[in-house]
């Protein structure tokens, strides 16, 4: 379905922009930027990994993210966050528009927007998804969308390498705090480079002085990488902030939507015919044919 499709069929626009990444919505006049570089409109920020533009939008007074979100944002800009914050599970309005919010656990603050006078879920990058709402329209990722992505975390494992005073590589935004988390936990000591250490902070998270050290992929020499991506040649343990392929079609059953975007990620020639035999129709980006400034 293109642009015009799902305006017809669903009562509202899907575009992009000139300044292009990810899409917007239009409705009543209204407009919100998903992911996305500040535009007229409002901003909304699924959560704060750079490749979902938190980092553009920190001195936009008509952004809209999480309280954690935005003290992620804050640690890392050295900036103060200038726009709309909320706490995740409350509700706000946007002129016409009532917009709830639902956590989705994929980092500190991860939250999906469900537009309920459209019926349109817009979730970001997702781990869990039980908490989410029926919708009408699902704008979400397919970072492992393709059959052959089927993992388990594999925490124990984490634990038993944890101690040995080893390095752990994992993403200083998300992973690294979840990574911390798992550690406090279960007891085990451990410390943290700079950079993690500070966003650690300011969300409340305790980081030791000694033991392994959680460190970026970027940095790490020997040890482990954490995640579920293949294409690490260092030895790796499998700890994602995403769902599995499982996952993905476990999230759509649950939502029961009438159409599926993938605006993230994406989905394989497998799941697109997983989700037609559903009597669900899809679209990714290359679908959204209109841009607008």
């Amino acid at each position: 379905m293109n642009s015009l499709d799902i305006a017809e069929r669903f009562g509202f626009l899907v575009y992009k922009r000139k300044s292009f990444p990810h899409l917007s919505l239009r409705f009543k006049g209204i407009d919100l930027h998903v992911d996305s570089t500040p535009g007229d409109g409002f901003n909304l920020i699924t959560h704060a990994h750079s490749d979902h533009y938190g980092h553009k939008n920190v001195e936009n007074p008509k952004a809209i993210a999480s309280i954690e979100t935005a003290k992620i944002l804050k640690t890392v800009s050295n900036k103060e966050f200038s726009g709309v914050i909320f706490k995740i599970g409350d509700s706000f309005r946007l002129g016409e528009l009532k917009i709830e919010t639902y956590p989705t656990k994929h980092i500190h603050g991860a939250t999906a927007f469900y537009i309920k006078e459209i019926g349109a879920l817009i979730t970001g990058d997702v781990k869990h998804w039980e908490c989410l709402p029926r919708c009408k329209v699902l704008i979400t990722e397919a970072t492992y969308g393709h059959p052959s992505f089927v993992f388990e975390d594999e925490i124990d494992r984490l634990l038993s390498v944890a101690k040995s005073n080893i390095a752990l590589g994992a993403y200083p935004i998300g992973k690294a705090q979840r990574v911390a988390e798992i550690l406090n936990s279960e007891g085990y000591e451990f410390t943290a480079e700079d950079k993690i250490k500070k966003i650690c902070s300011a969300l409340g998270i305790e980081v030791g002085n000694s033991g392994s050290r959680i460190v970026s992929p970027r940095n790490l020499k020997d040890g482990y990488i954490l995640t579920a991506q293949r294409y690490y040649r260092r030895p790796r343990i499998v700890i994602s902030d995403h769902m599995d392929y499982r996952g993905i079609i476990a999230m759509v059953e649950h939502c029961k939507p009438e159409h599926v975007l993938f605006y993230h990620g994406k989905p394989s020639e497998k799941l697109k015919k997983e989700l037609s035999d559903m009597s669900i129709t899809c679209s990714t980006l290359r679908d959204v044919d209109i841009t607008l400034p």
